[in-house]
């Protein structure tokens, strides 16, 4: 009986390490996803063929999960307030926030680029939004990096916590 015991501690402690870094891989494939979407909208800012709300209903409609949803609740929300796209997106992105595998200051840079949209010319929103998207590289960069030092770390030391606690109730 205590064999048993001692193996759900150690699968336990595994499933809790495994989840641990599932979220530094979910922050990598979200930034990636902003990344790809803001790509999208400077694309279409660039044209000037669609409206902001038009693109965001693209990128929902294409992106993956939880970047596509909160480009439907923002396109969505474009299309029945008309409070101005600045506070849209920001009470949207803190509305989503907890789908979201972002840290604080990865908010508070997707926050600065939904601050220009619709309020200045094409050419600043599209410099602004090139700038969001270099520093959104540097923190998947980070990320990445993050992942892969903590990623396995966390995992090892779950494991190993898991057998320590199943050898001292033995």
């Amino acid at each position: 009986m205590k064999w048993i015991g001692a193996c759900f501690i150690i699968f336990a402690s595994f499933l809790i390490g495994m989840q641990k870094s599932k979220t530094y891989m979910d922050r990598v494939r979200n930034i990636r996803q902003f990344e790809s979407a803001l790509l999208t909208m400077e694309s279409a800012i660039l044209f000037g063929a669609d409206s902001i709300e038009t693109t965001a209903r693209f990128i929902s409609e294409t992106g993956e999960k939880p970047a596509s949803v909160f480009f439907r609740d923002f396109a969505d929300r474009l299309a029945s307030s008309e409070t101005s796209a600045d506070h849209i997106w920001t009470s949207t992105l803190q509305q989503n926030q907890d789908l979201l595998a972002l840290k604080p200051t990865d908010i508070r840079l997707l926050e600065q680029a939904g601050h220009m949209l619709g309020s200045c010319t094409q050419e600043a929103e599209e410099r602004r939004l090139k700038h969001v998207i270099k520093q959104l590289e540097k923190r998947r960069e980070e990320a990445v990096a993050e992942e892969q030092r903590f990623g396995g770390m966390v995992r090892a030391v779950s494991v190993l916590s898991g057998l320590l606690t199943a050898i001292l109730l033995m």
